[in-house]
């Protein structure tokens, strides 16, 4: 848990990282590098536009020279941004060199627009003659920089929504993350409690292991656990466990015979469930102690099989042996030998001493019988005296 909040972590940090890199970067980067190329359009366009006041300067100087110049400036003035709906040039002033012709230039010099404009980009355009090239001016174009206002608040407002989303996304998936980690939490110490809590043993077995890795008290105190340096469970009775075989997955319960520390036996039955245990294939085994019902089940086998009275076998075991006997004979070509008889003159026993009696006696000839056959013989009542 702590690995996978610190992992959960790191990434939120470093996509804190990614958003500040981007701002950074609009900062430093982008945000100069637009203004710099709006300046350098504006530039352009101001270049473009100097020709035209060019053709204007270079003809006769009189009135209607200067009116048609002023005709040049004011539709200058006129164009605008499509996006912005303003005016692209702000203002337009024109300096005339003393050295050009004969000095009656002068007279075309002027200013038209606003008379100040402090956030304006200055534009400065040597004029020449269109024939011979020679300088005749310079037309200063102040312009107008709401394009290029308008361009990067698009972008900022752009990058600010985009870095909002990311960084709404990353504390939403930290938040979530959190919560998730919790509830895992909260979870796995639950089944840590059950598994503690369960009344009968329970242990956790990680493949190509020993030991165990988990075991709760009622298991450590059934198969006497030890724990080693490594932290790990073992005992003798766990050893036994597991070289006597250890259930396959999904397979249903097994009953398994375990080694009791004095010499004794036990049964178990064991169910066996695969788990991961930390990225690595497991089993969680539940052990239910079923002793008690083996005694009872055996005493529940030998009383179907054996007469109450006398203790020996009864009719219905001896004819399975029978069958299990002439089969074996069948096959190997051995013989076997059968003894029948019955107690001469029983009935005058009942009947001068009492069915008590009789009972007694077919006991003391059961036991007489039992003392000598060997342990390989069977001796049985088939019925009655018989």
């Amino acid at each position: 848990m702590r690995y996978a909040r610190a992992l959960a972590l790191i990434f939120a940090l470093l996509g804190i990282l990614v958003t500040a890199l981007i701002a950074l970067h609009w900062f430093l980067v982008l945000e100069p590098g637009l203004r710099t190329d709006a300046q350098s359009h504006s530039q352009v366009l101001a270049q473009a536009q100097a020709s035209s006041i060019e053709q204007r300067l270079a003809g006769n100087v009189d009135s209607l020279a200067r009116r048609d110049l002023e005709t040049v400036l004011d539709g200058l003035l006129l164009l605008k941004d499509q996006a912005t709906d303003r005016p692209f040039v702000r203002r337009i002033s024109l300096a005339i060199d003393d050295q050009y012709g004969d000095g009656s230039h002068s007279d075309l010099e002027m200013a038209r627009g606003v008379e100040h404009c402090p956030d304006c980009f200055i534009a400065k355009v040597p004029l020449y003659h269109p024939q011979d090239r020679q300088l005749i001016g310079i037309a200063t174009f102040d312009l107008s920089r709401d394009f290029m206002v308008t361009m990067i608040d698009g972008f900022r407002v752009k990058l600010l929504w985009g870095a909002g989303c990311m960084l709404c996304f990353i504390v939403l998936a930290w938040l979530g993350t959190v919560r998730l980690l919790r509830c895992l939490g909260q979870s796995e110490a639950n089944l840590r409690n059950l598994f503690e809590a369960a009344p009968y043993p329970m242990v956790l077995h990680e493949n190509g292991d020993i030991g165990l890795s988990h075991a709760n008290q009622a298991a450590q105190d059934y198969l006497a656990l030890r724990q080693d340096a490594d932290g790990g469970w073992s005992s003798d009775a766990w050893r036994a466990l597991t070289a006597a075989g250890l259930p396959p997955d999904l397979t249903g319960p097994h009953e398994t015979l375990i080694p009791t520390p004095g010499g004794g036996e036990r049964y178990a039955l064991v169910s066996t469930v695969p788990v991961q245990v930390s990225d690595a294939p497991g089993q969680l085994m539940s052990l239910v102690d079923v002793s008690e019902l083996k005694a009872v089940q055996r005493e529940l086998e030998l009383a179907s099989v054996t007469d109450s009275l006398t203790g020996l076998r009864n009719r219905r075991f001896l004819y399975q042996r029978l069958a299990e006997e002439s089969e074996r004979v069948r096959r190997m070509g051995s013989g076997f030998s059968i003894i029948l008889f019955d107690l001469d003159h029983f009935k005058v026993v009942n009947d001068t001493y009492g069915h008590g009696v009789g009972d007694i006696v077919l006991v003391q000839v059961a036991a007489a019988l039992l003392g000598s056959i060997r342990d390989v013989d069977i001796a049985g009542r088939y019925g009655g005296e018989e």
